[in-house]
């Protein structure tokens, strides 16, 4: 997958890179009123809008088998580096590189169709990263034993618990090995008992090669699961390194001002 990248493939090989994020921003457009939007379509000379950075170039790189925790403060722009990480967003600048298969769990129930049972469901993410259906059937089982929720597996996913929802869609995506997982707070929702078996099975996935991006307002959550981290503040990164280094920062950036 490559959102305008001009690198070539042979140097992601050669250096193992997974991931690289290569100085992007992303800006919106603030609107008043829906009057403002159509004035602005029609009278292009004139601005009726102001403009908002949700990110401010924004740059890493992840290898094979490491694993990145994002942390910030509600609206510092975690969830738009994770939409454009999963393809749903794209930069207003800068470019992003993706080598393999991506599993992106961004919101609670997000790629679910609500009237469709957990099984089926199954088999719609697995065609939407790419797998074969007879892949999926291979894995079936291992996914129904890692969600854990007995007969709802075959119920619609309308009918879930929260954490329910929580278990299966990281059953999917992590059972089906991408080489890339991203994950936003579903960990969060899991008990104390889904969340050891989520760090357990990551652990050997990175193992294998997977590279994990979690996004959580939990340091101890992004602790257990990540080696490095990056803190985001007002769409920039204030800190990139090691993991405990990046817990202080983001507690101590709670009484900064103007960072």
């Amino acid at each position: 997958m490559f959102y305008n990248s001009s690198t070539g493939v042979d140097s992601f090989v050669a250096l193992d890179l997974l991931i690289s994020v290569q100085n992007i921003s992303k800006m919106f457009l603030m609107y008043n009123s829906p009057m403002d939007r159509l004035k602005q379509q029609l009278f292009r000379h004139k601005k009726y809008h102001d403009e908002f950075w949700a990110l401010k170039g924004i740059s890493f790189d992840l290898k094979k088998g490491e694993t990145l925790g994002v942390l910030g403060h509600n609206g510092a722009g975690k969830s738009t580096l994770l939409q454009i990480l999963a393809g749903t967003l794209m930069p207003t600048s800068g470019k992003v590189y993706l080598r393999g298969r991506v599993g992106a769990i961004m919101t609670m129930g997000s790629g679910f169709k609500q009237d469709f049972t957990g099984r089926e469901n199954v088999y719609i993410l697995g065609s939407l990263m790419d797998f074969h259906r007879k892949d999926v059937e291979r894995q079936m089982d291992q996914i129904k034993n890692f969600a854990d929720i007995g007969l709802f597996f075959d119920k619609p996913i309308r009918t879930y618990s929260s954490g329910m929802v929580a278990r299966l869609a990281f059953a999917v995506y992590t059972c089906l090995e991408p080489d890339i997982l991203i994950v936003d707070e579903v960990i969060n929702v899991g008990d104390a008992g889904f969340k050891q078996k989520c760090l357990s099975h990551v652990s050997a996935q990175t193992t294998k090669g997977m590279a994990l991006i979690l996004v959580s307002h939990s340091p101890m959550v992004v602790e257990q699961f990540c080696r490095q981290a990056i803190v985001l503040k007002k769409g920039k990164i204030i800190y990139q390194g090691e993991v405990k280094d990046a817990i202080k920062e983001y507690n101590m950036s709670f009484s900064r001002k103007g960072v």
